[in-house]
């Protein structure tokens, strides 16, 4: 078969190409679905290959490229190259995309566009600080916003659906909580998220199972954002965690929609602590704590979320105040701890002080939370037990003890291979480093 020709304007060659090869631009989706089936990856629309075809075409993403170039090599029987079909060319200004600005953007377009394409892949992506990092969050203290007219129900919900989301968002946490983010792990709950985000979109009705969808989607937005956190993919976590707040104002009226919530946003508060963003952690964590009718077991992880940004920030005595405020709520349980607030426990509330205490630049305050922490660390949460080694070894280099900050890098390094965490091997590399130019 004879090649296309490559003189024609690129905005052509893949026409001229597809005619040739007798393949219709849903012909060759199709065979790139299969593709990325085999991934795990959601399906792209039937239609998504126009655009490629336009007078001024779009460049499919690079996932979607590869995918498209090995499915056309197959089909003629030769090597298609980017070059053949013209998307070697410097790529069009990309159209405004709604992932960019969540809050904002009309929730069935948002969830459709999730749903349909390879956007979290993006390296281009920028954090958000500011008011427009808290934005989304703030918009949820005005209340639902009035319902727009939902488009016809193409899902039929049912209790086999919705528990099937439901046992995959917890079987997510479990994997994360044993491997960290590992790549996989991550590829299946993006996978996850794309998929939950269609039967979200195709299924806007009222009802139990609707409140049901809209609370797992949203702690399934909170735990997807953790790992991407974790794998230092923050603009991508902050897109999620936005995402599942945008839910939340137009669909998560419900008390358990909320709370789950509330946990979302204190979990993209910790994010921005992290990252030295104390403004937006504050705003974040204030309007967590806003939240109506909380537990008292989701109150304490708002409060154990405060610890640590008071050391981001320096601050002892919202240390204390948080700290009291964490474990005074743990000690008055209430019988309405949600699933995912289990977790926290006194020792987890120590380890939090005692990272404060380090980020303070009090390590010999420390030391004993710090202690205690690695003593008590479940082998079954191995990458919390390394964090509490890391924790404990950058404390005693700090307080000039280096024989014992070795002991416990050497411990470290024994655990770095049983956890898929590069926020931990980040840490681990640069304590390191510290440790031996001492």
């Amino acid at each position: 078969m004879e090649p296309a020709a490559l003189d024609a304007p690129p905005a052509t060659v893949l026409a001229a190409l597809l005619q040739q090869l007798r393949m219709r631009p849903e012909q060759l989706i199709a065979r790139i679905n299969e593709r990325r089936a085999r991934r795990g990856c959601s399906p792209l629309n039937l239609k998504a290959a126009y655009p490629w075809l336009r007078e001024a075409p779009s460049h499919p993403q690079p996932d979607n490229q590869a995918d498209a170039l090995a499915v056309l090599t197959a089909r003629a029987g030769r090597c298609i190259t980017a070059s053949d079909i013209g998307w070697d060319q410097p790529r069009p200004r990309t159209r405004h995309r709604h992932l960019d600005a969540p809050g904002d953007a009309p929730l069935e377009a948002l969830l459709h566009e999730i749903s349909q394409g390879d956007i979290m892949d993006r390296r281009n992506l920028l954090m958000l600080t500011g008011s427009a990092a808290t934005a989304p969050a703030l918009a949820l203290l005005l209340g639902p916003i009035a319902e727009a007219t939902a488009a016809p129900s193409t899902t039929r919900l049912n209790e086999r659906l919705v528990s099937s989301i439901e046992n995959a968002v917890r079987d997510l946490r479990e994997m994360d909580d044993s491997t960290g983010s590992a790549s996989g792990d991550l590829t299946w709950g993006l996978g996850i998220w794309q998929s939950t985000s269609r039967v979200v979109a195709q299924a806007r009705s009222h009802g139990s199972l609707a409140d049901r969808l809209h609370t797992a989607y949203i702690e399934l937005s909170e735990q997807v954002g953790w790992m991407l956190f974790d794998a230092r993919r923050h603009p991508q976590a902050q897109r999620v965690y936005h995402t599942g707040m945008r839910l939340a104002r137009e669909a998560g009226t419900s008390l358990t929609s909320r709370h789950a919530t509330a946990n979302l946003v204190a979990s993209a508060a910790y994010q921005a602590a992290w990252l030295g963003h104390h403004n937006d952690s504050a705003a974040l964590l204030d309007i967590a704590a806003r939240t109506p009718e909380l537990p008292s077991a989701v109150a304490a992880v708002i409060a154990d979320r405060r610890v640590y940004a008071a050391g981001q920030r320096h601050d002892p005595d919202a240390i204390l105040r948080s700290r009291d405020e964490a474990l005074l709520h743990l000690g008055s349980p209430d019988q309405r701890t949600p699933w995912w607030a289990t977790w926290l426990t006194k020792d987890s509330v120590d380890a939090a002080t005692g990272r404060a205490w380090l980020a303070c630049d009090q390590p010999s305050r420390a030391v004993p939370f710090l202690r205690r922490r690695v003593e008590t660390a479940a082998p079954d949460y191995p990458r919390d037990h390394l964090y509490a080694v890391l924790d404990l070894a950058d404390t005693l280099h700090q307080c000039g003890d280096g024989d014992q900050a070795r002991q416990f890098l050497d411990q470290a390094e024994g655990l770095i291979d049983t956890v898929s965490s590069q926020r931990m091997v980040y840490r681990f590399e640069a304590l390191s480093s510290a440790v031996a130019s001492v």
